[in-house]
């Protein structure tokens, strides 16, 4: 049984990347006791661990901020994923159960609808799926402890308005693949499998990142230094 902590810690979590909460938005303990109906102790611990996971700020003197996005961000978490997931999917390869292998096909397989903002938004989830599983998959908790935080973080950027509408066919393809090689027990192919759509990924990614593009409410646009994005979206929490 998840504990009050633990609960509300998963909730807050949620609502950061599906930003629920805005990138940049201030907060203190106060508030978000208040929007989640929990007492200041719970509300220090979550915000420690979220903290310890990139999502949120220390503001010193004042409280805390939802993490603002970057692109340097998103291009550091492209490349923790090309260190580590190739090497999650030649352990897997090893690894996996047979019921892990029939879950696998079965999230590589979801393709999302163009246009469908709820069919995209469950392609984000099933794609943070798949990869936690592969990595899940290897036995290393450690392992599984790094892809998990840096899909968390990538998810924040597709929820908010990276779209990858043209891209559909061609990421369920590299799916599909990666699994299929998953379960030949091939580690080798399945480390060749990962590191293609990584790189492919990485690829589709850069030519989005640096124009400005539109997706619901949001609008990131590169600035001075095309470092920074800016995000017209709100800059407080919600009610």
């Amino acid at each position: 049984m998840q504990t009050i902590v633990e609960r509300l810690y998963q909730k807050v979590r949620q609502d950061i990347v599906e930003c629920e909460l805005s990138p940049g938005a201030a907060f203190s303990e106060a508030e978000l006791g208040r929007r989640y109906h929990a007492s200041r102790t719970p509300v220090r611990e979550v915000c420690r661990r979220l903290e310890n996971d990139g999502l949120i700020r220390i503001i010193p003197f004042r409280g805390y901020a939802i993490a603002p996005l970057s692109v340097t961000e998103f291009h550091n978490l492209e490349e923790l994923q090309m260190i580590f997931e190739p090497s999650a999917a030649a352990f897997a390869a090893e690894r996996a159960t047979s019921a892990e292998l029939d879950e696998m096909d079965l999230l590589a397989e979801y393709e999302y609808q163009v246009g469908d903002r709820q069919s995209y938004r469950q392609f984000i989830r099933q794609n943070y799926q798949l990869h936690c599983l592969i990595a899940r998959a290897t036995r290393n908790q450690q392992l599984y402890d790094v892809v998990s935080n840096v899909h968390v973080r990538l998810m924040r950027f597709f929820y908010l308005g990276l779209p990858f509408d043209s891209y559909g066919p061609a990421l369920v393809k590299e799916h599909v693949g990666l699994a299929a090689a998953i379960r030949a027990r091939d580690p080798e192919m399945a480390r060749l499998r990962a590191t293609e759509h990584i790189t492919n990924a990485m690829q589709r990614s850069a030519s989005l990142l640096m124009s400005a593009l539109r997706f619901g409410e949001a609008v990131f646009e590169p600035v001075r230094d095309e470092q920074r994005l800016s995000v017209s979206a709100r800059l407080s929490v919600k009610p």
